[in-house]
C-alpha cells in the first residue's frame, strides 16, 4: 500500500538522532504559535479589511511576515498583508484557534481578521477564465445571507490543491483542463513593498486572470497604475498583457503549445519585474526524527476490561499542542492521528512505547481521518483532502483537493464533523447544522444545503449526494458487514435527548426547522444524564469484545462513557435498547475504532468546553480481559418484555422479580430545545411500569423480564440487581425505545417457552432518595452533567452556560433585553423551563429537567446553587 511503503518504520539510528537523540514526550511542553512558522499554507476562514469573507480561505506564506489570503473557491489571491512574525497573523476566533492558548475557550461567532497592514488584490470574482467575460460575474448560487457559496466546479474551474516546497506553498488549479500553478514572493525592501504572483500555465488556449479592481492607467500592455492603493502592477512577459475590462484589471495570457511561465508584480515602488523562477520542488524532511512516549497500562479498569493510555508527544521541537481528534490504522502497529489544530502524526507502536513523527500541518479544524488504499484522507473546512508524500522522505508534500463539492457555511460553527469510507471507495461525510451570525448562535435553519447533513461522495470525488439532513451535530459510522449507517445526534430542536438514528436516503431529523413532518425516528434515545453530548459511534465487528458483535457503541464526549446500542429488527430500525456499560474512559471522546489486529477498541478525543471529563485530551485502548463483563452484553425487545443476555452464567437466586424496577416516559419532539419528561397523560414526570416474572435461559446467561401489555414508548428504563455466579450483584440499567416489537422466538432466544402470568406483575419501587440538601444537589449536578455547562467557581471559559457562583441575588439580563434579580423561583423556572428566559450571550440552549428531577431533587439543586456564594 502506498502510504505504508512511503512511511516505513524508522530503522536508521542516524535518522532517529536527527533531533540530537530520541525526544521523550512530556506534559510540561512549551506553547508555540498556532500558525507554525514551519508550515507555509494554512486553511482558515477569514474576514478581510474590505468586508469580504472567505468561508474557505488559505493563508499562504509569501516571505518573512508576508501573507496572502487566497480564495480557493474563486481561484484568486484576495488580500496581501504584513504581520509581526513573532505573533499570530490573524485574530484567534475559530474554535481551534481560540482554544490554542486557553484550552477550554470556545470560539467566538466572529471571523478571524488579518493582523497588520495590507491591501486588497483580486476582487470577489472568478480569478481565471477563457475570456474576460468569464471574470465579470460570480456564477455561484447564493444561500440567503450566508456567504458560503461553494466553488466554480460547474463552470469547469476547480482548485486542485497545493504542494509544499520548502518554505513555499505552490497552489494548483485548472480551467477546463488547462492546469495552473501559482505561488507568491513578497518583501518590503528599499524599492517599496512588492508582491510577485508567479504562474506556470500548461500548454493551451488563451487564459484571462483577474488582477485587481478599480480604474487603472495602462502604460503599454505590461504596466498599469491606479486602484484604491495606487499600486503599480507589472507583467514580466509580453505574452501576459494587462487590460482594463468592466471596471477590473485583467491579464490576458496568450495561447501557446508550450508551458507558459510568467509573473505579475504588485508594488508601491518601482523597478523591473524579476524573471519567473523555476517552479519550487519538494525538499527534504523539515520535521524529521521521532518523539518517544510511554503507554500507561490499565489506567482504568473494571470487570472484563482495561483501558491503556498512550503518552502523547506534547513536548516537541515545534511547540505543538497535541489534541487528537481521530485516527486511522495503517497496519497493526502503525496509526495516523489527526489533531484539531490541523497536524497529522504517525505513531509506531513498539511494546509499551510509542514513537511519533509529525508528517503534515496547516489543515483547518479537522475532526476525522481515514485511509483509502493506503492514502490518508482528512475532512476539513476546505473539503476532503488527500495527503501524498511525493519525494518519499516520510512527510506530506501534496495536499490534494479530493472533493470540495460540499458547500461550507461561513458561519463560525458548521464544523466538518465526521467522515467514513465504505468498501466501494465512496466517502461519506457530515457537517454540523448549528448556525451563527457575527453576534450569536441563531435558531434559524441554515440556508446552506449541506449544513446538518450526511453526504455521499463518489469514489472519484466528482459527485456528491445528500443522504440524510436536518441533524444538529451528526457523527456516524458505517457497518462493515451490512453497510448500514448509524448516526448519533445531540439534544436540540426535534432531538429531545441524545440518540442513535438510522441513516438511509431521504432521512430527515428536523434540527433548526419549525415543522415535524417526516421525522426519522431513532433506534434509541439516551437520557441526558448519561450522555450530554454524543460523538462518533462505532459498529462493533471483529473485536476482542465478541459479546458485543453487531452492536453500535455510542461514545460520549460529554461524559466520557460508553453505551451498547442494540438496534431492533430490520433497517432502518425504529426501536432498540441501550445498555450503559459502566465504563468511565476519562477521555472527552470523539472517535472510536476497532484495531485491525487484536480487536481492541481504540478511542481518542479532546475537550474544549461542555464536558464533565477533566482531561483535556487523550488516546486510549480498551482491552478485553479474562473476567466476565458485569453489564448486559445484549438486549432484545420482544412483544411481552425484554431479554437481557450476559457474558457469564447468572446466579439464579438473584434473578427474581424484586430485583427489577421499571418506569417509562415520553419526549416531545418539537422546535423547542430539548423536552421535559412526560407521562402518557401529558403531565411532567414518568409512569411506573409493572413487571412480572423473570425467566432464566437454558444456558443460564440470559433473563427474560415479563412486561405485560408492553406498549410503544419513547423511553423505558429498567434497573436490575442481578449477579453473575460467584460475584456480587451489580446494579444495571437498560433503556428501551419501543415501537412494534416482534413476537418472541423462544427457541432462537434459548429459552423454554415461559408461562406468562400478567396477574403477578407489579411496580417495584426504589428506595427514597432522602431529604433535600446542598450535598445531594452537588451530587446531582455532577451526575446529570450540569457542571459541564455551568461552572461553580465563576469561570466562563469552557462553559456554554452562565456560572452558578453568586447566582442567587444577581441580575440576569436576557436575550430580549429584559432582566430580573435571580431568586429561588427564577432558579426553579430555569431548571424546569430553561427556554422561557435565555440569558444574553448564552443562546446555545438547554434542555428541560421537568420530569427528570423530582421535587426533592430540584430543591437539592437549588440549595447547592444557593451555597455557591
Amino acid at each position: 500500500m502506498e502510504l505504508i511503503e512511503r512511511f516505513p518504520v524508522l530503522k536508521s539510528a542516524a535518522r532517529v538522532l536527527m533531533l540530537s537523540g530520541v525526544l521523550l514526550a512530556g506534559a510540561s511542553a512549551k506553547q508555540g504559535l498556532f500558525f507554525d512558522p514551519t508550515v507555509p499554507v494554512f486553511g482558515t476562514p477569514l474576514k478581510l479589511a474590505d468586508g469580504q469573507v472567505l468561508a474557505r480561505g488559505l493563508l499562504v506564506r509569501a516571505g518573512k511576515g508576508e501573507w496572502v489570503a487566497y480564495d480557493p473557491e474563486l481561484l484568486r489571491p484576495a488580500y496581501w498583508f504584513q504581520a509581526d512574525e513573532t505573533k499570530e497573523p490573524v485574530s484567534m476566533e475559530g474554535m481551534a484557534q481560540a482554544s490554542w492558548y486557553e484550552p477550554t475557550k470556545k470560539g467566538s461567532t466572529k471571523w478571524p481578521l488579518p493582523q497588520g497592514t495590507g491591501m486588497a488584490l483580486a476582487p470577489a470574482l472568478p480569478g481565471i477564465g477563457a475570456d474576460a467575460s468569464a471574470l465579470a460575474s460570480d456564477p455561484r448560487p447564493t444561500f440567503a445571507k450566508d456567504l458560503g457559496r461553494g466553488g466554480l466546479q460547474d463552470s469547469g474551474r476547480i482548485f486542485s490543491g497545493y504542494r509544499i516546497a520548502g518554505e513555499t506553498g505552490v497552489l494548483s488549479y485548472e480551467d477546463k483542463g488547462v492546469k495552473v500553478q501559482e505561488w507568491f514572493e513578497a518583501d518590503h525592501g528599499g524599492g517599496g513593498a512588492r508582491l510577485s504572483r508567479h504562474l506556470v500555465v500548461a500548454p493551451g488556449e488563451t487564459r484571462y486572470f483577474l488582477v485587481a479592481a478599480g480604474a487603472y492607467t495602462l502604460k503599454g500592455t505590461q504596466e498599469a497604475r491606479g486602484g484604491a492603493d495606487n499600486l503599480t502592477i507589472l507583467s514580466n512577459h509580453p505574452g501576459l498583457k494587462l487590460e482594463q475590462s468592466g471596471g477590473q484589471l485583467v491579464a490576458r495570457l496568450e495561447a501557446s503549445k508550450n508551458e507558459r511561465r510568467v509573473s505579475l508584480c504588485y508594488t508601491s515602488g518601482s523597478g523591473p519585474v524579476k524573471p519567473t523562477p523555476v517552479s519550487p520542488v519538494a525538499k527534504s524532511a523539515k520535521w524529521g526524527g521521532v518523539i518517544e512516549s510511554a503507554m500507561t497500562t490499565a489506567a482504568e479498569k473494571g470487570p472484563g476490561w482495561e483501558i491503556d493510555r498512550l503518552g502523547l508527544p506534547a513536548k516537541n521541537p515545534w511547540e505543538r499542542r497535541m489534541r487528537p481528534a481521530d485516527f486511522a490504522f495503517l497496519s497493526d502497529d502503525r496509526v495516523a492521528v489527526v489533531t484539531f489544530e490541523g497536524d497529522v502524526w504517525l505513531a509506531d507502536l513498539v511494546g509499551k512505547s510509542c514513537k511519533w513523527r509529525r508528517i503534515a500541518g496547516g489543515l483547518c479544524e479537522p475532526m476525522s481521518i481515514a485511509q483509502v488504499n493506503g492514502v490518508l484522507q482528512v475532512f476539513t473546512r476546505n473539503g476532503v483532502i488527500r495527503l501524498r508524500d511525493d519525494n518519499g522522505d516520510g512527510e506530506i508534500d501534496s495536499y490534494e483537493n479530493f472533493c470540495s463539492l460540499m458547500v461550507q457555511t461561513s458561519s463560525a460553527r458548521g464544523y466538518p464533523l465526521d467522515m467514513r469510507v465504505n468498501a466501494g471507495g465512496e466517502t461519506f461525510c457530515a457537517i454540523g447544522g448549528i448556525v451563527t451570525n457575527e453576534k450569536s448562535i441563531t435558531a434559524e435553519p441554515s440556508p446552506i444545503p449541506h449544513s446538518g447533513t450526511i453526504m455521499r461522495i463518489s469514489a472519484d470525488g466528482k459527485k456528491l449526494a445528500i443522504v440524510g439532513k436536518g441533524a444538529r451535530e451528526p457523527f456516524f459510522d458505517i457497518d462493515p458487514a451490512t453497510g448500514h449507517i448509524a448516526m448519533s445526534d445531540q439534544q436540540g430542536n426535534y432531538v429531545p435527548a441524545s440518540g442513535i438514528f438510522p441513516v438511509v436516503d431521504g432521512s430527515y431529523y428536523g434540527f433548526g426547522n419549525k415543522q415535524d413532518t417526516g421525522l426519522t425516528p431513532p433506534v434509541a434515545w439516551i437520557p441526558h444524564e448519561d450522555d450530554t453530548s454524543s460523538a462518533s459511534p462505532v459498529w462493533v465487528r471483529k473485536s476482542a469484545f465478541k459479546e458485543w458483535d453487531g452492536a453500535v457503541i455510542d461514545v460520549s464526549y460529554g461524559t466520557g462513557r460508553l453505551f451498547l446500542v442494540r438496534p431492533g429488527d430490520g433497517w432502518p430500525a425504529k426501536e432498540g435498547a441501550v445498555v450503559p456499560l459502566q465504563i468511565e474512559t476519562g477521555i472527552p471522546l470523539l472517535h472510536m475504532h476497532v484495531h485491525p489486529g487484536d480487536g481492541s477498541l481504540w478511542m481518542a478525543g479532546l475537550r474544549v468546553y461542555d464536558s464533565k471529563v477533566q482531561d483535556l485530551e487523550g488516546i486510549g485502548r480498551l482491552r478485553r480481559t479474562t473476567e466476565p463483563l458485569a453489564t448486559a452484553v445484549d438486549a432484545r425487545i420482544v412483544k411481552d418484555g425484554v431479554v437481557l443476555r450476559y457474558a457469564g452464567e447468572l446466579d439464579n437466586a438473584t434473578v427474581i422479580p424484586d430485583n427489577v424496577q421499571a418506569k417509562e416516559w415520553q419526549y416531545r419532539r418539537s422546535a423547542t430545545y430539548g423536552s421535559p419528561r412526560l407521562t402518557r397523560a401529558g403531565a411532567t414526570g414518568s409512569d411506573p411500569v409493572a413487571t412480572g416474572g423473570t425467566f432464566l435461559s437454558k444456558d443460564g446467561r440470559a433473563v427474560f423480564i415479563h412486561i405485560p401489555g408492553l406498549k410503544p414508548t419513547m423511553q423505558m428504563q429498567i434497573d436490575t440487581s442481578f449477579a453473575l455466579k460467584g460475584a456480587k450483584a451489580v446494579p444495571g440499567t437498560v433503556y428501551l425505545t419501543v415501537s412494534g416489537p416482534p413476537v418472541a422466538d423462544w427457541t432462537a432466544l434459548g429459552f423454554e417457552t415461559p408461562k406468562l402470568d400478567a396477574s403477578v406483575a407489579k411496580v417495584h419501587q426504589k428506595a427514597s432518595t432522602g431529604p433535600a440538601s446542598a450535598e445531594a444537589g452537588k451530587e446531582l449536578a455532577t451526575r446529570y452533567g450540569c457542571i459541564a455547562c455551568h461552572s461553580v467557581d465563576g469561570a466562563t471559559v469552557g462553559h456554554s452556560g452562565p456560572t452558578w457562583k453568586g447566582l442567587l441575588g444577581a441580575k440576569r439580563v436576557f436575550k430580549d433585553g429584559s432582566s430580573v434579580t435571580a431568586d429561588e423561583a427564577y432558579i426553579r423556572e430555569s431548571i424546569l423551563d430553561p427556554g422561557k428566559k435565555i440569558v444574553k450571550g448564552y443562546e446555545l440552549g438547554m434542555g428541560s429537567y421537568a420530569g427528570v428531577l423530582g421535587d426533592s431533587e430540584i430543591e437539592s439543586v437549588v440549595l447547592y446553587i444557593k451555597s455557591l456564594k
